[in-house]
């Protein structure tokens, strides 16, 4: 496993090197290949020490989606959270139960129900690769693994004064259930398109709030 790890992340160095390499047709042709894991997608986030231990957490508590996680029989495309994501969840929610005279909460007390929704909402029952979303120009509407209305769409970020000569990005967005721009909510990814035997790994920037900053409003006053 210690070995997988570090192929792995020896792969994702020279991805980010590669990116400086500025041939003639750099700016027009960006790509990215993809990052192989020889193994599940759960044995993925497991691999990857320190880095998602709240995510596996929460994936013990919902343990549907981690039998998705690592089944081989049918593809996943999962958006990876960074134990930042829920640190930052659960320190704005926290301020705010202060304030209410509430005790604070941690990932084992949020209500099953809840936990088991929302982190389905980073899940979708279907390979997705950034090239996958590419001829979308304005994005894809997407249902999640538990049938909630998200949007996806592919971008390429600019780099030394080239607009969409950077890094390529997708923009994770919950809808809110509405059709307005306006009242969705969105993050972005720091790494895509690692390929796993049953799907697809995308890793939502640290900054993301683990439920789109959701959890404050449903749990502020609870217990």
């Amino acid at each position: 496993m210690k070995r997988t790890k570090q192929i792995v992340t020896m792969l994702l160095v020279i991805f980010s090197l590669f990116g400086c390499e500025k041939g003639n047709n750099y700016y027009e042709d960006y790509t990215m290949d993809e990052v192989q894991y020889p193994g599940t997608t759960l044995a993925f986030l497991e691999a990857q020490v320190g880095l998602y231990d709240s995510l596996l957490l929460v994936l013990d508590r919902v343990p549907a989606l981690r039998v998705q996680l690592m089944q081989t029989d049918a593809p996943i495309t999962f958006f990876a959270m960074t134990n930042n994501s829920f640190s930052n969840a659960l320190e704005g929610l926290n301020s705010v139960r202060r304030v209410n005279g509430r005790a604070p909460l941690y990932i084992e007390d949020i209500p099953q129900a809840l936990l088991d929704s929302t982190v389905h909402h980073y899940a979708f029952a279907r390979s997705i690769a950034t090239e996958d979303l590419r001829p979308y120009v304005e994005g894809i509407e997407i249902r999640s693994a538990n049938n909630y209305r998200m949007h996806l769409h592919y971008q390429v970020t600019s780099s030394s004064g080239f607009v969409g000569g950077g890094q390529q990005q997708i923009k994770l967005s919950d809808m809110n259930n509405s059709i307005f721009y306006r009242y969705w909510q969105e993050s972005f990814t720091s790494m895509v398109n690692v390929k796993t035997t049953n799907g697809y790994v995308h890793q939502l920037t640290p900054s993301h709030n683990f439920g789109f900053s959701k959890l404050t409003a449903q749990l502020a006053t609870y217990q």
